[in-house]
């Protein structure tokens, strides 16, 4: 089993319109890199608002320089950085989800067609990045409810499943519980980070988590601006929570 930090980035997002939201990113990730962070998740919709959820206002693509900051500090630092933001990918199709990859390349993400119907064949169209026994999938704009994914990320060798959130208080009990279930089920790690504001159409609770293989929780946070962090080792998970200012 080989060493991974992975974090999720409870965060609030400004108003501010790209530019403010881009500086919030790189303070967590500077925070991130002193914790040796791995890969690092921001939840849906980090880079805007939810009021802002249609990309033809923002007229980006994935290689828009705007975005040039995010990719030099994933490259700086060694880090995966899975941040929120809809935009037109290479096929001019709505994604809701940016990858920025150590080696400075990006790649977009957003809900795979995955067939509900066959739970037991994995589909082939479930993204698994990563390499060298840290292999991931992503859950963009998926239900908690939603099992295809899960399983399906299972079923092509992904240790760990990430999702970017912003549920609201009535629903995060709800969401945590099938997060649990599907970590319990398919003996694949579980890291879930929400957004901690009150903001656009409802007010998110923060709470973000992380489950091991087993469905046991790690770590999960209360309210505020932090960084949850998960450490797999040979001996198993730990988790932390650390403050971001």
């Amino acid at each position: 089993m080989s060493l991974w930090s992975i974090a999720a980035a409870q965060y609030a997002v400004r108003q501010g319109g790209l530019e403010a939201n881009i500086e919030h990113h790189l303070c967590f990730i500077e925070h991130a890199s002193r914790e040796n962070v791995n890969l690092l998740i921001f939840p849906e919709f980090s880079l805007c608002s939810d009021n802002d959820a249609d990309a033809t206002q923002f007229a980006m693509t994935l290689h828009s320089a705007e975005l040039d900051p995010l990719s030099d500090a994933a490259r700086q630092f060694g880090m995966t950085v899975v941040a929120g933001l809809p935009h037109f990918d290479n096929n001019a199709n709505n994604a809701r989800a940016v990858i920025f990859m150590p080696d400075g390349s990006r790649q977009s993400s957003r809900k795979p067609a995955v067939e509900k119907s066959d739970w037991f064949t994995p589909c082939p169209a479930t993204p698994i990045h990563g390499k060298m026994g840290r292999y991931f999938a992503l859950g963009v704009n998926t239900s908690s409810e939603d099992e295809a994914l899960p399983r399906s990320a299972a079923g092509l060798g992904a240790n760990l499943y990430i999702t970017g959130r912003h549920t609201p208080v009535s629903r995060w009990q709800h969401d945590s519980m099938y997060l649990q279930r599907w970590a319990h089920k398919y003996n694949i790690a579980v890291l879930m980070a929400n957004q901690t504001c009150n903001s656009g159409r409802w007010h998110s609770t923060g709470h973000s988590a992380c489950w091991d293989e087993r469905g046991q929780l790690i770590i999960r946070a209360e309210a505020g601006e932090l960084l949850v962090i998960g450490r797999r080792s040979p001996t198993g998970w730990q988790g932390e929570v650390i403050p971001v200012r």
